[in-house]
């Protein structure tokens, strides 16, 4: 897969340059967009703004969280088949278990290294390849 149209849902604009570049190391382009909350992506789906291949988000978001988006794309036939991965800092296993619950397709612990982020994100892509 070298170009994926990967849509990124983080409040954190941090955590969308770090994904970028650990993109860029492993020679991959994500023709995407940025959102900073769940209902900025959801309406531009809605508008048909983006068409991901699929969406890398946080669970820990202002207003509505990670949980909700995952229920609201899987709630929609248009797009319950489309990957929503997660991408948190959050270990717990009741936020695993209950985002394998809604619907996630993967749960990844965001490093603290940005070598460990490339390891990471191969581990994203291999999911999304399935």
């Amino acid at each position: 897969m070298a170009a994926l149209r990967l849509s990124f849902v983080d409040d954190n604009e941090a955590d969308h340059v770090l994904l970028e570049e650990a993109l860029d190391e492993l020679g991959l382009s994500a023709d995407g967009r940025h959102f900073l909350d769940a209902d900025a992506f959801l309406g531009a789906l809605r508008r048909g703004e983006v068409t991901p291949d699929a969406v890398i988000t946080d669970l820990n978001m202002p207003g509505r969280d990670g949980f909700d988006l995952i229920l609201a794309v899987r709630a929609c036939p248009a797009w319950g088949t489309l990957p929503v991965l997660v991408f948190t800092t959050s270990g717990a296993e009741e936020d695993r278990v209950r985002a394998a619950a809604v619907g996630a397709d993967g749960y990844f612990v965001k490093p603290n290294s940005t070598g460990a982020l490339v390891g990471v994100l191969k581990a994203m892509i291999q999911v999304l390849e399935r």
